[in-house]
Parts: structure tokens; sequence; C-alpha cells
């Protein structure tokens, strides 16, 4: 649906506002339908996902207990949120959350009961929740505390952990952390058995990993030892620390230090003293009976905390701070145990938190209120922006079509132009939901339409106006007049009115609240007609509605045209919206056209055959008259154009249309005299169509023939009256004239009897029976008959018989190409989904190409054909007689002849339809397809890389490859061979071979882009597990600063690599390679397509591995020739250069003052250790030499790199420059150079990356 197309009113208000709906939400609609439909299968994988983690379970524990529901714990949370004003909630969610956790009896609710007060909480209508057994949870006036049951704490099933982790999700994170605490009765700790402590301590670190999970880190816990009251002298050691000011918590040794909890007491012993001057005696004695035995306590919390703490691969280790004492008297209880002090530099207060929240919530309440508007103006902008992209593109188009000087008439731009009108009209569609988006960006809008409009003039009415001005003659005036108004029409004239008025409702274009047409000469000039004056300028209706809508003022030449002559040529560049006619139009000029053809027409009519020979050659011109008088109806409001041209405000009016006045007179006439010049320009076409049907007519058919063309009610006379010129015809008399004029010319020429009979042309393809029983066969038994019984003179007889010899000749022809049309005309065209069917219904005695050889056979099967005139029949169905015996039925009505052809066909079916991949293929495509499914596992990944590269060609081949393979590499068994070799028995051969050998040939085509497919999927999984990375680092890559280790270059050893053990097992069927280079075998070159540089980097590779192994898989060195070159010259006065050398590896070249020579330098690839040039400096005044060297020692291709960091400096020379260090702390370069032949890199960059 067009955008713009709204020529006519809305039906009613509804309809136009769901116009304008489906405007903004059409291109919106695919995305919010893709994210519906991405949503719901969303959904429906958790669903499924959900139910199928509930039958697992279910069937798990079928035996056992009922499990746990997974939003078991967490609707405890929401229970106790419930309960809680609405107002406070929001609140309460951002406390902290305290979890306590401990065995069954240690003292958890006597310890929440002393250390929170929830019960003034509860009194404050802000209660806790004690309902469910497995979790309490208790509101204090700082934080949240959760005590965990020891049922839960014990659970060790998935669904406890599901429940425990959404809970904790939900209490937790980054930014509020928690506190664990782990309560422990000190009588627990002395009497439990150690294996018990270890067990419980592991189900404890069980929960605590679960909460630094939703922590994101490890989660603070506590111990507190519960019940110390029952601890004889530990309330007369609290009170005696409390009153020295000292806490009753201990902080937690380090990880490894738990034995250091046993001696807590003996730092504490300096006390003991204190409490011998200041305590009773029988109080001192229970403090020191404390001090005694409380250590084994300790010792035993020791233990507890190292298995609390082992093991911290998987989870978060927990934070343990601090071990707190309890007891029920209030002075010897450690305070604090449960609350949560914000770490160091949290400053922000809780009602700065809540601020920050509310304030954050306001904001989005805003930023949602803004949305619509900010939505509209980014839709309007993003919609502008693509207006602006469709105008430029179509500016770019109409910029090349005119630097390429292509003549543009439309219909190469129409579809940029109805996009960059359609995006437009898109704005205003969107401007529609936001009123004040009508005044937004009125430059950018003004100017889109100025582009637009600019573009239009230029590509589509500019050509038209300059072929006018170019050839003159070939425009009439009034199209010159119609063309300028369409040029200067607009969307606020009248002119604009009357070209809209014009154009035909569908192609009308509105994007805006525009003026309708005026009911004056724009609703008489368009209302009813399918062909106007702008389709008769051949102009696109569409282009020119878009135009006037897009022109806001009409557009005017600058400077204007001058009045009267036309323009000097060398500004007719410009000039092309000016008046083309240079001199001033008259009625004889323009009506000469029409004297000078009625002239040729008396004279061609007078002159018989000859002069009707002659009416082809005008016929260009008999058309362009029939245009004018085509026309008149479609420019009689010519005189209301000029009227509105020059109302139009434009400076270019009528009065530079000298002599127009005349075109109306000119109009006028023809109006007058229409029916008479229309009548005499059908006798002149009919005269002339009457003269090549009568070339083609028969000897009978032409002597009974009254007149040369059939007049029918034209009796005539005509009179026509012309600048002082008087015509008249007479159609009936002119007629029989003529033909008795030809018929003489015939019997002169002795072309009388030997016009073709029939319709049938030289090359006409006959495909039937009936034209031979129809027309050939009576044909020729008449004129056999006829001719028996006439007298006719020899000559006579002579020329006759030639006429049907050569009729027979042209019709035997055109019979034997129809028999290998139909035969040509057969194809098996069976897309791979359907060619099982299609091959199966091909064996059916219904198939096309069974009806197909039925045909022909039927065709070909002519009765008898007796006579000398039959002779060239009879040899034109000569060569279908196998196929006729092909298709003779037996006594059952069943093609005998066809049964070994059609069981070919089943057998090649039954074999392509055995399925796809199987055996080893299946195995390595099901291992293939699992760690793309599943990124975390490794191990599948690695598994399904042995199984593809121990697979064969053969099994990662689709039966369909296979069988086309076999065809392809000509083999003998393969079907395609197998038909050949029927068709050879049944005698058929040359293009009759084709119909049965397509539908081999179609699996033959279907197979090989199934195999090219898994060929090159194949290469690809192959170099990009093998190749890819080490192709991409050195010395494979040379801008690669990491190395490939000599190690991982084994995959490419010819004789065992695992690359060559792939390539050898997936492409040795279709590759062949030649010392080593790589090519396809021989019956597959110019058939299978193999990867783009697959065969070149496998000649590379090849190539590579030659040079780095011998035969026996041995690595071998590269043979690099190296020649010392002249020492440098000293820098340093005193100093002497005695000695060069270059080490690579274990090869070394030395270089003296002497006549230099090629030296073998063996490069050890695999070894090449450190590389280095060095040169020997020697000094009288010093006994040990001097060395100043350039080392390669960070690399595996040290030696490599060394070359290449030296300067070229002729073809096989290279130069490095060391720097010495003089005596003054300066330094000094020198140059060295040796000669290098070869470049042992060359073999690794020829690899193809």
């Amino acid at each position: 649906m067009k955008a713009l197309e709204a020529a006519a009113p809305a039906a009613s208000p509804d309809a136009g506002g769901l116009q304008q709906f489906w405007l903004v939400a059409a291109p919106i609609l695919k995305w919010v339908l893709a994210a519906l439909l991405l949503a719901l299968v969303v959904f429906a994988a958790v669903k499924l996902y959900q139910w199928w983690r509930r039958r697992r379970a279910a069937v798990a524990v079928s035996s056992g207990p009922p499990p746990m529901a997974v939003n078991r714990l967490l609707q405890v949370r929401r229970a106790f949120l419930s309960a809680l004003p609405l107002a406070n909630r929001a609140a309460v969610l951002d406390l902290p959350t305290v979890v306590v956790l401990g065995p069954a009896g240690n003292g958890k609710s006597v310890l929440i009961d002393l250390d929170v007060d929830w019960k003034r909480q509860a009194r404050q209508f802000l209660p806790s929740y004690q309902k469910d057994p497995l979790l309490q949870v208790f509101l204090g006036p700082d934080c949240v505390v959760q005590e965990v049951s020891a049922p839960l704490l014990e659970d060790e099933t998935l669904q406890a952990r599901g429940a425990l982790r959404k809970l904790w999700s939900k209490c937790f994170s980054r930014r509020q952390p928690g506190l664990a605490v782990i309560a422990l009765k000190i009588e627990w700790l002395e009497k439990t058995p150690p294996g018990e402590q270890r067990r419980m301590a592991q189900l404890l670190r069980g929960k605590l990993n679960l909460i630094s999970e939703a922590c994101g880190g490890p989660v603070e816990t506590r111990l507190c030892l519960t019940h110390m009251d029952e601890v004889e002298g530990f309330e007369d050691f609290a009170r005696l620390l409390k009153q020295h000011g000292v806490a009753r918590s201990f902080e937690i040794p380090k990880q490894g230090e738990e034995s250091k909890l046993s001696s807590l007491l003996e730092g504490q012993e300096q006390y003991l003293a204190l409490g011998l001057t200041s305590l009773p005696v029988d109080a001192f004695e229970r403090l020191e009976h404390f001090y005694s035995q409380g250590g084994r306590a300790f010792a035993a919390l020791g233990r507890f905390v190292s298995s609390l703490l082992e093991g911290d691969t998987l989870s978060f280790k927990p934070r343990l701070t601090r071990v707190f004492l309890s007891s029920p008297m209030p002075e010897a209880r450690a305070g604090g145990t449960l609350s949560v002090v914000p770490e160091e530099g949290a400053t922000q207060a809780p009602r700065s938190l809540y601020l920050r929240t509310h304030r954050r919530r306001a904001a989005l309440i805003a930023a949602v209120g803004c949305l619509p508007v900010l939505a509209a103006y980014a839709n309007f902008y993003v919609l502008l922006g693509d207006a602006q992209e469709q105008v430029a593109r179509f500016e770019r188009t109409v910029a090349q079509m005119r630097e390429q000087g292509l003549e543009g008439r439309g219909e190469a731009v129409e579809g940029q132009v109805n996009e960059a009108a359609d995006a437009i009209s898109h704005l205003w569609s969107a401007a529609r939901w936001w009123p004040p988006l009508n005044s937004s960006f009125p430059g950018e809008m003004l100017d889109l339409r100025r582009r637009l409009a600019e573009g239009i003039r230029l590509s589509h009415l500019r050509p038209a106006l300059e072929y006018c001005r170019k050839y003159p003659h070939d425009c009439r005036p009034e199209q010159v007049v119609y063309l300028l108004a369409a040029l200067h029409a607009s969307n606020k004239n009248k002119l604009g009115e009357f070209v809209n008025g014009s154009i035909q409702p569908r192609h009308s274009r509105r994007w805006s609240s525009t003026p309708s047409s005026a009911p004056g000469v724009a609703e008489a000039a368009g209302s009813g007609q399918n062909r106007t004056w702008i389709t008769s300028l051949e102009l696109r209706e569409p282009l020119v509605a878009t135009y006037v809508l897009a022109s806001d003022e009409p557009w005017e030449r600058t400077p204007p045209c001058r009045r009267g002559a036309a323009q000097v040529a060398h500004t007719a560049e410009e000039d092309w919206p000016c008046w083309p006619y240079a001199e001033r139009l008259t009625v004889e000029s323009q009506l000469k056209p029409w004297l000078d053809h009625l002239l040729f027409l008396r004279q061609a009519l007078e002159a018989g055959p000859k002069g009707l020979a002659e009416l082809d050659q005008r016929r260009e011109e008999r058309e362009r008259l029939e245009a004018q008088l085509a026309d008149l109806d479609v420019y009689a409001s010519l005189p209301s154009v000029i009227n509105l041209i020059d109302t139009a405000g434009i400076q270019s009016n009528s009065r530079h249309f000298q002599g127009i006045e005349s075109t109306v007179q000119v109009l006028d006439w023809l109006r007058t005299n229409r029916d008479t010049l229309a009548t005499v320009l059908d006798m002149e076409e009919e005269a002339y169509s009457g003269l090549l049907a009568v070339e083609k007519m028969g000897p009978s058919e032409l002597l009974t023939r009254d007149g040369l063309w059939l007049t029918g009610n034209k009796k005539g006379p005509y009179r026509i009256e012309l600048l002082q010129q008087s015509f008249e015809f007479r159609p009936p008399q002119l007629s029989r004239e003529l033909l008795q004029a030809l018929l003489d010319v015939y019997e002169k020429s002795g072309r009388l009897n030997m016009g073709p009979h029939a319709a049938i042309r030289p090359g006409q393809l006959i495909l039937s029976r009936t034209p031979f029983e129809t027309d050939l066969k009576p044909l020729v038994d008449d004129f056999t008959q006829r001719l028996k019984n006439v007298q006719l003179p020899t000559d006579e007889s002579a020329k006759r018989e030639e006429y049907v010899q050569k009729r027979v000749d042209v019709f035997a022809q055109g019979y034997r190409e129809g028999l290998f049309h139909s035969l040509r005309g057969y194809r098996f065209v069976a897309p791979r989904k359907v060619l099982f069917d299609e091959l199966a219904r091909l064996t059916q005695p219904s198939s096309d190409q069974v009806d197909m050889l039925r045909d022909v056979a039927s065709r070909a099967s002519l009765e008898p054909l007796e006579g000398p005139y039959y002779e060239p029949l009879r040899n034109a169905v000569a060569p279908f007689r196998p196929i006729i015996q092909l298709m003779s039925t037996d006594k059952s009505g069943f093609y005998a002849a066809l049964a070994p052809y059609h069981a070919l066909i089943a057998q090649m079916h039954d074999e392509l339809d055995t399925g796809t991949k199987r055996g080893p293929a299946a195995g390595a495509a099901k291992a293939a397809e699992a760690p793309a499914k599943d990124k975390e596992a490794p191990e599948a990944a690695r598994e399904a890389g042995s199984d593809m590269s121990s697979a064969e060609l053969a099994d990662m081949l689709t039966p369909l490859e296979r069988v086309a393979l076999a065809m392809l590499l000509e083999d003998e068994g393969s079907y395609l061979r197998k038909a050949q070799e029927w068709l050879d028995q049944q005698g058929i051969s040359g293009e009759l071979r084709q119909p049965f050998l397509e539908p081999f040939l179609q699996v033959q085509r279907l197979g090989k882009q199934e195999l090219e497919s898994t060929l090159a999927r194949q290469w690809e999984e192959a170099s990009g597990r093998m190749l890819r990375s080490m192709l991409e680092r050195y010395p494979f890559n040379p801008a690669s600063p990491q190395d490939v280790d000599p190690g991982e270059l084994e995959v490419l050893r010819r004789k065992d690599g695992a690359f060559w053990i792939y390539v050898n097992q997936m492409f040795s069927r279709v590759c062949v390679e030649r010392g080593t280079q790589w090519s396809l075998r021989g019956p597959l070159r110019e058939k299978l397509v193999l990867p783009e540089q697959m065969l070149l980097t496998l000649s590379r590779l090849s190539r590579l591995s030659a040079l780095l192994w011998d035969e026996e898989g041995r690595s071998r060195p590269l043979m690099l020739k190296v020649q010392p070159q002249p020492l440098p010259t000293p820098p340093i006065p005193g100093v002497f250069v005695t000695m060069s050398s270059l080490k690579c590896g274990k090869t070394t070249a030395y270089g003296f003052n002497q006549i230099p020579t090629w030296q073998d330098f063996p490069v050890n690839w695999w070894d090449q250790q450190v590389s280095s040039i060095v040169l020997e400096l020697r000094s009288p005044s010093r006994d040990a030499p001097q060395y100043v060297s350039l080392p390669w020692n960070r690399s595996a291709w040290s030696c490599f790199r060394l070359f290449e960091e030296a300067v070229l400096t002729t073809d096989q020379r290279r130069q490095w420059s060391l720097a010495l260090q003089g005596n003054a702390g300066s330094k000094r370069g020198l140059e060295i150079s040796f000669g290098l032949k070869g470049e042992p890199w060359v073999p690794f960059r020829e690899v193809p990356r």
C-alpha cells in the first residue's frame, strides 16, 4: 500500500484515524510481532523446562517424602512482607538480612530473643513471622533476622537448594551483603563426636555458599557460643572482663591457625591475677576452674572452624570475623552479635538511601511520562533522516544519469521518487500525532521538498524539453505548451490544480491537507479518461504528481528566457526551459506535413504495386499524423492552459510563444476533418496490409479475391480541401484497380503459381499431426489429383510441382524441428525436497516423460507416405524410428521396452531414499553438533574433532552426494553410465538421448550442489581448526608479534601430519596431488567447484611440507647461502674491526677482511635458539677483544626475525646497524652486511591466509 495514495477524501474520520495509525505503526509492527513471538517461545521453553524438572524430581523421590516446593521459602518471605504496612515495606526491603544457623537445640531462638528486640516491633504493628516450622523471620530495629531450622539445615535435596537460592537472591546483593551467624552450644562442642561436627560444618558450609552466591562474594560469618552460663566460672570471667572494659568477643585467627582458638583464654590470663585481688575466694576458685577447663571447648571450636573452611575451589570461602560468648545474663553476654555494622566508607544513611530510591522512582515516572513525546520527536527525527537519505540517493542517481548522458524517461527513477515521497509522507503522518511537530524542522522539510522537485525536474521534465529544443520538428507546439505547464506548476497555483486534475486518481498524491482541484478546466481535462496529455507526452503520472506536490512555488529560469527568437547556441544547456521554435508559428507551417503526406499518397496509389511498396517508408510519418489525430481531445484545453500560464505569476508566458494562436486554429481544423483524415490514413494502412496478404496467398484464393483489400462500409468518396489543394479518394475502385494491376505483374513475372499455400513459414515449428492431416496432406493429394485431371503445359506443370515440392520441404523441416523441440522441451526439473517423489512418479505410465515420448512416437508414426512429394517428410521422421519401437505397447498395454530404463530409475530412487548420513558420518555429525549446542563441554568438542578427523569422505556423504559423485567421476557402475549403455542398445543417439538422461543429470546437479557444500563445510572446519590460528602468527604473518611454535607445524608433516591425514581422507576422492600441486581429478574438471583457494592452499602447504621434512618425516634444515661482506671502518681511532659473525642456532658464519665467498648456511628451523649478528673489535690498548652484537632470543624464529630486521641494500645483501659505546659516553653506529641467497620465510608467506 502506498503511503501517498490518498487522492480521494477519506470515507469517514474513523477511517482516516485508522490509516494514520497504520502509517505510524507499520514500520515497527514487524518488530513488535517478532518480539511477541520470541517472548512466547521463551515462555513455552521455560514452562516446558519447569515441567521436566518437576517430573524428574517426582520420579527421583517417588519412594520418599514429597519434595519441598521451589517457592516454599519465598512464600514465607512474602507472607512476612504482606503482614507489614504498605508504607513500611520498602524500608524493610532495604534493611540488611541476618541469617542464624546452627544445630538443633543450640540456642538460636534464645540468641534472637536476647539480641533482637522483635517483640517491641510487633507491638508497634511491625510483626515478625513464626508460623512456618522451616524458617522464621524476625524484624529488628535495624535488620531482618532469618532463623533456619535444623530440618531445613540438614535438607540436602536439590529442591531445598533451589528454595534457599530463590529466597536469598531476594535478600542479598552486592550492595547489601548481609550477615550469617552460626550458633553453637558450648556443651555440643565438647560432647559431639568429631565426625558429627564435621558433617554439621559441611551442611553449614553449603548454606553459606548459597548466601555467598547471592551476595556475589564471601559472606561475613560470626560464631556465637551459647549457654556459656552452664560453664562454671564463666559469669565471674565475663563480669571481670566487663569491669575492665574488655569485650566478650574475640577475633577468629586466620585460616590455618585455627589451633590458636584453644589458646584464646591464655591471652586473658592477665585478668586472673586481677581477680586474685578483687574476687572472693570461691569466685576466684570458679574463675581458676574456667581458665583450666575452658580450653577444651575452644579446641573443639578450632576443629569445627577448620572443617567449616575446608575446600574453596568452587565457592567463596566464608569470611569468619569474630566469636561471641552469649549467656542469658546481660553482664555476661557479648553485645551486638546480630548487629550489622556498616563497612568503612559506606557513609550513606538509610534516610539518604530511601531518598535516593524515591528520587530514582520519581525520575523514572517523569521519564516514562516524557517518553511518548521523546518517542514522537525521535521517530520524527529518524523519519526525517530516512527521508533525507532517500532524497540524497535520488539526487545521486540523477547526477549519475546526467554524467552518463542518459535520457531519463522516468522509469529508472520512479521507484526512488516513490520511496522519497513515501518517506516525506511518513513525516506528515508522524506530525499528526503531535501537533508541535508541524512547526519542527521547517527548514529541513522545505529543503526536502525543494530537492525532490529539483531532482524530478532534472531527471524527467528536462530531457523532454531538451529533446524538443534539439529536434523542434518532432515536437508539436501544443506538446511544448503542456510540458512548460507541467514545468511551472506548483501546489499553490491554478496551474498545479490543472495538472493534478489531469492525473488519474490512482496516481495522485497527497501528504498534507492540500486544496482540492477546482471544478473547472482541471476536472474536465482529467475525468473519465485513461489517456491524458501526461501519458501522451510519455511522462510518468506519479512523478508529475509528486513534482507538483513538492513545488511550493512555481519554478522559473534565472534569468528569464528572452522573448522572441530561440536562444543562442552556446547557451542551449541553460535554455532548455525556453520556447524552442525560432520562427513564428503559422497555419501553413503546421499543416504542411499533412499536405506533403496526402500528395505522396495520391502519387503512390496512381503508381500501382510499385507505389504501394513505398507506403511502408512513410510509416513513421503516418503514425505521427495518426497520433496527432488521437491527441486532439487530449489537448482540447490548450486555450485554458495558455490562460493558466499567463496567470501563474511567472515571467515566461504566452507572449514568448509567438504564433501559438495559429496552433489553436490548426487543432480546430483537424478536429473538423478528423473523421475524413482518419479514414484516409486507415485506407493507406489497409492498402499496404492487403499487398502483404496477397503476397502470402495461394493461387486459387488469389484468383477468387475481390480487390486488394476489403473496403467494408468505407465506400467514399472522401474529399479534403487543404491549403488550396483538393484531394478525392474512392476506396472500392482503388482496391479493384490495384488488384488487377498486381495480377498482371504476377502473371508477367511468373509468380502467380509459386506463392505459399498455407500460413506455415520456413522455420516455423509444427507441434502436432493436425497441420499434416488438415493442411499438407489434403493439399498434396488434391494437387496430385488435380494435376492429373488438368491439361497444363509442361513448363506450367513443372512450376506447380516445384511449388508443391517447396511446400512439402518447408513442412518437413518444421515437422522435424517440432519433434526435436518436443524432445528438447522436456526437462526433469525437480527441487531437492520433491526429488524422490518426482523420481517415483517417473516410473509411472502417466509420467510427463512417458506422455512426451508417446506424443513424439504418435506424431512420428505417420501413415505410409507414398509418392515422390513425400520424400522430404519420410526423411524427416526416419530418425525417430527407435522411439516409435520403444513406445510400442504389448498385449497388456505396457511399454515393455521401457522396463529396463524404469528399473534403473527405481534402483536409483531406492538408493537415494535410504536416508541421509549414516554410520560414522552420523556419529561425527552428532559429535560436531554437541559442542555447538553446549559451549561448556570442551571434552565433547575434542571427541567430535577426533571423530571427524577419522571419518572418510564417503562416510560424510549423503546417498544423493555419493550417486552424484559416481556420475561426475564417470564410474563404470554409475547410473549415468548404465543409462547411456541402455540407450546404445536401443540405438538412440544424438539429441534423442537427452530426455532419457535428464533425471540422471538432475540428480547429478543436485548432488553436485550438496557435495560442494559438504566439501566447503569440511574444508572450512578443517582449516579453521588446524590452520587458521597458525597462519595468523609468525612466520606466516609477518605483522604478528606471536610466533608459531615449531612443534605446531607437525600437523603439516606430509607423512603423518594430522592435516594431511584429514585431507587424504576427505578430499583424495575428488582431488589428486601431482608432485606438490593439487588439482581436481580429470573427470571433475569444469564440473565441480571447490572452496576458494583450497587447491592453492593445499599446493602451497605441500610445497612447504616438502621443504621442512623429508619423505621419512625427518626435519630437514633450510639450505641458505651467506657471504660475509667487508668489515666496516673502525668508528673510533685506535680500534680495529677484526671479525664479523652471523649465528642462527647452531649454525655460524664468520667474516674477515678477505675475499668474500658464498658459504652454505643450513638453518635448523625447528631449533633456532638464539640468533645474533656480532662484530669483534680489538685495540692495542686492551688485551681482551670487545664485542658488539645484535641478539634475537625472544622468538622461536629468531633467525627469520633477525634476517627481516636487516635493511635490504641490494638483491642479495642485507645490512644491520650496531651501536658502539664511545669513550666519552657517545654512541656511534656500525654497519655490518652479509650476503644472503634465499628467503626462508617465502614458503610460509605463500600460504594464503
